[in-house]
């Protein structure tokens, strides 16, 4: 009986979480409570071997689980879309629909949105200085390598609401989402998130 109570004494308790988890905990709990969410947004992608910048605004409406709708308006018009089990993206100009039965084809952003990307379990996380007053910058960083993503930037405000998610991979390219006008539990309706292809476009398969 000693001996294990001794052993018992020896076990380290769990170390208490950090500033940055307890943020990271706060940011999970709230997204995955969301019944929907609006946003505009402002998506710069940079790449690392060129140097060059694109920059693109458009809308965001998402409804857990899996669906979304990323409409950029400028400057060229395309649509994502997802009911949660076929993903559609159409470029009016090119006169085509690319479909992929893959509900997560926004990667990072949408899952950290929507409350389904665990956090803590996927990432180390640490704190860096806020772009901007107000906020709060945490420093993700994968647990297990993944080719396409070194570290994800995640801005919050100070009710654990996300505005700002940047990923950046091996190569040094870099894609930044800016949230603004973001709106949540707005009811929005399921045939937001319905695709019908626009006659006379072709239809390829992803």
């Amino acid at each position: 009986m000693a001996v294990g109570l001794m052993g018992a004494l020896l076990v380290p308790a769990p170390a208490a979480p950090t500033p940055a988890e307890d943020l990271a905990r706060r940011v999970e709990a709230r997204h995955r409570t969301l019944v929907d969410l609006t946003a505009d947004f402002v998506q710069t992608y940079r790449s690392g071997m060129l140097g060059r910048g694109i920059v693109e605004k458009g809308s965001l409406s998402l409804k857990p689980p899996g669906r979304m709708r990323w409409e950029y308006r400028d400057p060229e018009k395309k649509t994502f879309v997802s009911d949660g089990k076929t993903f559609y993206f159409y470029v009016p100009a090119d006169r085509q629909v690319i479909v992929r039965q893959q509900a997560d084809s926004r990667g990072i952003p949408a899952l950290l949105l929507s409350g389904r990307g665990e956090i803590l379990s996927s990432f180390a996380v640490t704190e860096e200085s806020a772009p901007k007053e107000g906020l709060r910058r945490l420093r993700l960083v994968p647990r297990e390598s993944d080719p396409e993503v070194d570290h994800v930037l995640l801005d919050v405000d100070a009710s654990a609401r996300i505005r700002g998610i940047t990923v950046l991979d091996a190569q040094g390219n870099r894609s930044q989402f800016a949230f603004d006008r973001v709106k949540e539990n707005t009811g929005l309706g399921d045939g937001l998130f319905r695709f019908d292809v626009p006659r006379g476009v072709e239809v390829v398969s992803g």
